[in-house]
């Protein structure tokens, strides 16, 4: 061999290892997930890891579930949050392959903190503050809070704006209960859970949906927004990070007068006032 090429020669013995490791691990990188693939009992075990995840947070203190709470807020809530979902959990419209796990309980906790709030897990389970029950007035507002949360779960709002800073791989992962070191776990999505922004258009979306929930699903008046939607308060988290547009009302009301379904008028019964109200 002539002594010009063996420089050239002795470069491309030492470049052919590595560039046939960088061909191998292109070859074995991970695909990822589309989110349309990601499946409800994904999403369930996500909500699972996230909850989990919750209760190990010093930030996020539990209302306890002992009497005399157990019989009147946590039982009242409760309920009503069956109520609101039960078509949902029952899911016999989805495919086999990819429904809500039946006879599974959609369990709410209510959180001792000062700031108004209420937002839902993948999965269904919901939490909710004592400010924000302190600063309900009738079942009906509270019916159209857990209403709007379990569409915004429901219908993938809530999911789609998780995959935004996390993507479907990583959720999977997580939802596996599997992470490494350096790797996003379920700790990091309880750090924005309870504060996932949804724009102006999000909201009215899921306003006309969770109308006609509220309106299938029971008696209650679904213009619970109403008052709400008129509070000017820094403290009112639910409303910053569900956009209170301009008009909520005017525009609840539309979709009710342009609505094909019978809507209910019932505000309350006392209930409220006795057992969630009289017990904090």
């Amino acid at each position: 061999m002539n002594t010009p090429y063996r420089p050239l020669v002795a470069m491309i013995l030492i470049l052919l290892p590595l560039i046939l490791c960088i061909s191998c691990l292109q070859e074995y990188e991970e695909p990822i997930i589309p989110p349309s693939q990601f499946t409800k009992a994904q999403r369930e075990a996500l909500g699972k890891e996230i909850k989990i995840a919750i209760a190990f947070n010093q930030q996020f203190v539990e209302l306890p579930n002992i009497p005399p709470y157990d019989t009147s807020i946590y039982d009242y809530i409760q309920t009503l949050y069956n109520q609101v979902t039960n078509q949902m959990r029952l899911d016999r419209q989805s495919p086999s392959n990819n429904r809500w796990s039946s006879g599974r309980t959609w369990e709410i906790t209510i959180l001792q903190h000062p700031e108004k709030n209420i937002f839902v897990l993948p999965g269904g389970n919901l939490y909710l503050t004592t400010g924000l029950l302190r600063a309900l007035e009738s079942e009906n507002e509270l019916y159209y809070l857990l209403a709007f949360e379990a569409t915004l779960m429901n219908e993938k709002f809530l999911f789609h704006k998780i995959i935004n800073t996390f993507n479907t791989n990583m959720l999977s992962k997580i939802a596996d209960g599997y992470s490494r070191r350096n790797e996003p776990s379920a700790a990091d999505i309880v750090d924005i859970i309870d504060k996932l922004d949804f724009d102006n258009a999000q909201t009215r979306e899921v306003d006309q949906l969770t109308t006609s929930l509220i309106c299938r699903s029971s008696i209650m008046d679904p213009l619970g927004i109403a008052r709400l939607s008129e509070i000017n308060d820094n403290t009112w988290y639910w409303l910053d990070y569900r956009s209170n547009y301009p008009g909520r009302a005017e525009y609840i009301q539309r979709i009710i007068d342009r609505s094909t379904e019978t809507c209910g008028d019932f505000t309350t019964n006392g209930n409220y006032s006795r057992l969630v109200l009289g017990m904090l």
